[in-house]
Order: structure tokens, then C-alpha cells, then sequence
């Protein structure tokens, strides 16, 4: 129970600052500079939940590929499946109904064709469920931690190669996440094996202090490519930085039980109510930012950002929360 908890506290901040750094896009864009360095701090969040779910899969046996596979798209290819196309399409209906520009390349076509092949706001979705299908293959096979180095040094080939070109990891896929998905193939394989094996015999603070050195660094990252947009390699950076600071934030949340004050009881309380509801906080979140975006238009910076992420969760988490009570519309969120 204790590390369930951990666990959902986890994810809980972890999709926090997902919708943070997604509310300070188009800041960034607009060259807010401390836009810019605050979106760096995010990058690890993905990991952390690429390391939950591993995490998760860990505490049962292994399991023969196509149950794992067959439930795993139940859970995340089924709300895809329903959400993309309605995503894909909003260009088309804002334009429709006279709302004028959009930013950030919202072109109708490009728009379309990036979510529909697994980019846009709802990428972590697929490729999750690729990184799951292809973990899951493995834990019937092997025990060992080579999928994880297999996959670090996947990435690593096609980072230095990529770099080298000066290209960015989205521009190998058409503005997709596929470029970025062995580091999270490896940030799966950590929470599983911990989960089998036991969590890391590190001390939470050094483990802290790992989170907080690597969300600095990712920030510093993308100042520093804000600054110099034409060094597009830097890209590569920060989500192998993330990468890091995930992992170790999993080692804090399986780490065993920890007692915390009223206050912070309170708090992580409340952050584990967001954590069960983020998934579907997740696929809904960009129809609660988009209001606050469209009126700010690039300004406010990160003010903007702060009560944007605030009215997600304030709103977002009981809607998400009553709909999954809906037996025909859980699979939805």
C-alpha cells in the first residue's frame, strides 16, 4: 500500500509539470527566456512514467506477451484511438468557426498527419504501449539489465548520428516522439527490475538531489538552444537528462515507506488523487489549456503557465474523476 501511494504521489507531480511545461510552448516561442528554462525542467516526467508502469508490471510475474499487450492497449491504444482524430481535426473547426491563426505550425495537414503517427498531445499513448509490447517480450526471456543498456545505447548511436546532421529528435519523425522512445524502453525495464529486485540501495536524499541536478541541467539545456535556435542537436539532451532524474524519482517513490508530516501528508494526499486521475488528465488537458493559451497568445509567460496548470487539476481531475464512473465512457479516460 505504502508504495502504491509512492507511487501515485509520483505521478501525480509528475503530470503536473507535463502540463506545466506544455502551457509555457508557446511562451518559449516567443522568446521568453525563462519560459524557455523552465520547460527543461520537465523532461524527466515522461521517464517517470515510463518507470511507474515498468514498476507496476514488475510486481507480477512475468506474463506471456499477448495478455500484457492485449490489456495494455485496452488501457491506452482505445482512448488514442478515440482522442487523435478529434485532435487531428481541431485546426480544421477553429478555422471553421472564424478563430483565426493558430500557432506553433498548427498547419490542418502537417497537424494531422504528426498526431496520427504518434506525435502531437497525446504521443506518450503509443509509444508507452510500444515500450510495454516490447519490455513485455523480454520479461519472459531474460532477467538480465541488457535491454535497458541495449536501448540506452540505441539512443545514444542515433543521438550522436543525428547531432552530427544537426537535426533535433523530431525531425526524424515528421514531429513525432519515436526517436526518444529507447530511453523510456529503458526507464520501463528500471521499475520492473527494482519491482522484482528491490529498489536501489541509495539514500533518498542523494536520489533527490539526482531529480533536482537534472531538472536544472534539462532547463539549462533548452535556455541555451532558445538562445541559439540553429543548434538543433541540443534536443537530444535533455531527454536523456530527464531520463536520469525519472528513474531516480521512481527509486524515491518504490523506495520503501517514508512518514511525512500533517502538511506533507496533506499534500501528497492531494497529489495522489491527481496521480490516479492522470492519464485521463493527460488526454484532456490540452482542451482545458487551449482557453488560457489562445487568450494570453504568447504573453505571461510563466503567470500564464502557473493558472493554466492550476484550472487543469482544479477542473480537470473531478470531470476526469466522474467520467470513469461511467461504465460506457471509462475507456474513454
Amino acid at each position: 500500500m505504502a508504495r502504491r501511494l509512492g507511487l501515485d504521489v509520483l505521478k501525480g507531480a509528475a503530470i503536473i509539470l507535463v502540463v506545466f511545461n506544455h502551457t509555457l510552448l508557446w511562451p518559449m516561442r516567443s522568446d521568453d527566456l525563462v519560459s524557455a528554462f523552465l520547460y527543461g525542467t520537465a523532461f524527466g516526467t515522461v521517464a517517470a512514467f515510463s518507470a511507474a508502469a515498468g514498476y507496476v508490471q514488475g510486481l507480477h510475474p512475468p506474463r506471456e506477451e499477448r495478455a500484457v499487450v492485449r490489456k495494455r492497449a485496452g488501457q491506452l491504444l482505445v482512448p488514442w484511438l478515440i482522442w487523435a482524430p478529434l485532435y487531428a481535426l481541431a485546426p480544421l473547426a477553429w478555422k471553421a468557426v472564424g478563430g483565426g491563426a493558430l500557432p506553433m505550425e498548427f498547419d490542418p495537414g502537417p497537424w494531422a498527419r504528426e498526431i496520427l503517427l504518434g506525435g502531437g498531445p497525446l504521443w506518450f499513448l503509443p509509444v508507452l504501449f510500444a515500450v510495454t509490447a516490447v519490455c513485455a517480450l523480454f520479461d519472459t526471456r531474460t532477467r538480465s539489465w541488457t535491454p535497458a543498456w541495449a536501448s540506452i545505447g540505441v539512443y545514444a548511436v542515433v543521438a550522436v548520428w543525428a547531432s552530427s546532421a544537426g537535426t533535433s529528435p523530431l525531425d526524424l519523425g515528421n514531429g513525432t516522439f519515436w526517436a526518444v522512445s529507447p530511453l523510456y524502453i529503458a526507464a520501463f525495464w528500471f521499475g520492473l527490475r527494482i519491482a522484482r529486485d528491490g529498489a536501489p540501495k541509495t539514500s533518498h536524499g542523494v536520489l533527490a538531489a539526482i531529480v533536482a541536478l537534472s531538472m536544472a541541467l534539462g532547463g539549462v539545456v533548452t535556455l541555451v538552444r532558445a538562445l541559439h535556435p540553429e543548434a538543433r542537436w541540443l534536443m537530444w539532451l535533455p531527454y536523456a537528462i530527464g531520463a536520469i532524474g525519472g528513474c531516480a524519482a521512481l527509486g524515491i517513490a518504490a523506495g520503501g515507506r517514508i512518514v511525512p508530516g500533517p502538511t506533507l501528508a496533506w499534500v501528497g494526499e492531494r497529489l495522489a488523487r491527481v496521480g490516479r486521475a492522470s492519464l485521463g488528465l493527460y488526454i484532456v488537458h490540452p482542451l482545458l489549456v487551449a482557453p488560457f493559451e489562445l487568450v494570453a497568445r504568447g504573453r505571461g509567460g510563466a503567470a500564464i503557465a502557473v493558472l493554466a496548470t492550476a484550472a487543469v487539476f482544479v477542473v480537470g481531475t473531478p470531470v476526469v474523476e466522474r467520467v470513469r464512473a461511467v461504465p460506457y465512457l471509462r475507456r474513454a479516460v
